[in-house]
């Protein structure tokens, strides 16, 4: 009798082993692709929305544990937000995972639409429910590292490789900090992430960590600019950054970015819907659900209520579908119309920053 574990691994094993990095990630791409063109077309089958038997595959879903922030980026609204500042209570929390995985979803990100996950109570009671679900390949959050003290690092390195952090870092000296981040936090954030490198190295640990810069051109240099250039030429760290900042749906005026040093990103000619209706949908701490993860901070994009329906109703629901029908005729919400995060589902999958 074959044993279809071993065989899979097996088959798995060869295909990294016989084809380059490189050539496996233009085959991960087109396949991911590939499932996003198939999922919209699926969604606009005018058949299918009859039935209502066709919902959304998203990425991942994203849960927003809670929208407070202990920073004021000049790249983001959170200032501006009118939004009630609240946290999801873990009852809820558990509950939407729950009908996450049953939908088949095995990914999810921690990262609000504003927000930073250390200044939830509850995030280790949340990365440990996630972990205890085996059907989950990953789950992330991208973080300031402002709140991620070094005593934390041992419990975040011990969840391992189905944990990514990924740090957002602001500037090299601590007056450029203060000038991307809006507050004087360099000091904190450089020793925190050094400290959760630190002990990833010291434990094995395969927790994966991304350091995602949003400084001005010429700003990478210095001891801690070093410091993760060697760790990352070990492998204990992936290091990018953006090369241009989106106007949050045009809340962000392009004077501001500049001001910091950093480039805007121009208006695209929206053609068809925005991907990320189809690949992150939000929950948000009081249980409704977001058409859009990114941008949209005082949720307009409203497509349903955990408290009230499904995620798996919501998903499949006529909110979206009608959504993705007003893209496609042209006729953009509000917050969507000047943005320059969108993306076209026929663009890629990938970020274009």
């Amino acid at each position: 009798m074959i044993d279809c574990p071993v065989l899979l691994q097996t088959i798995k094993t060869l295909y990294r082993r016989l084809l380059p990095a490189d050539s496996r990630e233009r085959i991960s791409y087109a396949r991911e692709w590939g499932a996003l063109l198939f999922n919209y077309a699926l969604m606009r089958s005018p058949l299918l929305n009859r039935l209502r038997c066709v919902s959304v595959w998203p990425h991942a879903l994203y849960i927003e544990g809670t929208n407070i922030c202990n920073a004021r980026c000049v790249f983001c609204v959170y200032p501006e937000m009118k939004r009630a500042k609240s946290t999801m209570p873990m009852e809820l929390f558990r509950k939407v995972v729950d009908e996450a995985v049953a939908l088949g979803i095995s990914e999810v990100d921690l990262t609000p639409i504003v927000g930073d996950p250390f200044v939830d109570a509850h995030l280790f009671e949340r990365l440990d429910f996630l972990a205890s679900k085996p059907s989950l390949r990953r789950f992330h959050f991208y973080t300031n590292s402002i709140a991620m003290k070094p005593k934390l690092a041992g419990r975040l390195v011990a969840y391992g490789e189905r944990l990514w952090v990924f740090c957002s870092f602001g500037g090299f000296d601590r007056e450029t900090y203060r000038s991307i981040m809006g507050v004087d936090g360099f000091a904190d954030a450089a020793a925190h992430i050094r400290a959760l490198i630190e002990e990833k190295s010291r434990t094995g640990s395969k927790v994966r960590i991304g350091i995602s810069l949003r400084i001005p051109d010429g700003n990478a240099s210095g001891d801690f600019w070093e410091y993760l250039c060697a760790r990352r030429d070990e492998g204990l760290i992936v290091v990018s950054g953006v090369r241009m900042f989106d106007n949050w749906g045009g809340m962000l005026p392009d004077g501001r970015l500049a001001e910091a040093g950093l480039v805007p990103k121009p208006l695209r000619r929206p053609g068809g819907a925005c991907r990320r209706l189809l690949t992150g949908p939000v929950v948000l701490a009081d249980g409704r659900v977001n058409a859009c993860c990114c941008r949209d901070v005082e949720a307009t994009l409203i497509i349903g209520d955990t408290k009230e329906e499904s995620l798996g109703e919501i998903l499949s629901g006529g909110r979206l579908k009608g959504l993705l029908s007003r893209f496609a005729a042209g006729e953009l919400p509000e917050i969507c119309r000047r943005c320059t995060k969108y993306q076209s589902v026929f663009d890629g999958v990938r970020d274009t920053d």
